[in-house]
């Protein structure tokens, strides 16, 4: 009662040229995940942005000298902080934008803002706390849309990476 080994089918080309893709395919989303932005930071300057929200609202103005500063420069030192953190990781020897990823970026703040200021405008009359809220419900749309933005770059960029690898041009980006 022996150990018989079973022959190993021989690998064709087709299917090492597939698995060599496949890893490529697997190393490409690893270095797209890496570059994302992490959902602890939307929560994070959600935060600041809520801070600053309530410290103007106090009407205290050791409160707003206070809370406003730091909390402007808590959202600066993790902003700051996530690009050399991202080339650490990732070594990226042409960075590339697409009109349509920085897009995505700028209509994610620019409806964080037009919440923010659009809620707080509307409440300001009532004096019911207009800072607070409209901090809060833009806090609200950045934590959604952060992950949203993430989803949508993630798929955006392995779609440049796929026409990248498949010699295609590339739509709405820098070749």
């Amino acid at each position: 009662m022996g150990d018989t080994q079973q022959p190993q089918p021989a690998v064709t080309g087709a299917e090492a040229a597939a698995a060599e893709l496949a890893e490529i395919k697997r190393r490409q989303e690893q270095v797209i995940k890496a570059v994302l932005v992490p959902v602890w930071y939307w929560w994070a300057i959600a935060a600041a942005i809520v801070a600053i929200g309530v410290a103007r609202d106090s009407g205290d103005l050791a409160v707003q000298a206070t809370v406003i500063p730091l909390a402007a420069l808590v959202m600066a030192v993790l902003t700051g902080a996530m690009i050399p953190e991202l080339r650490r990781r990732v070594k990226v020897h042409t960075p590339q934008t697409s009109a349509r990823a920085a897009g995505a970026i700028i209509g994610m703040i620019v409806l964080v803002d037009g919440v923010i200021l659009g809620t707080a405008a509307s409440l300001h009359a009532s004096g019911f706390h207009p800072g607070t809220i409209g901090c809060a419900a833009g806090a609200a749309v950045l934590v959604t849309a952060g992950p949203l933005v993430n989803r949508y770059l993630r798929k955006l960029m392995l779609s440049q990476a796929l026409q990248q690898l498949s010699g295609a041009p590339q739509a709405g980006g820098t070749p």
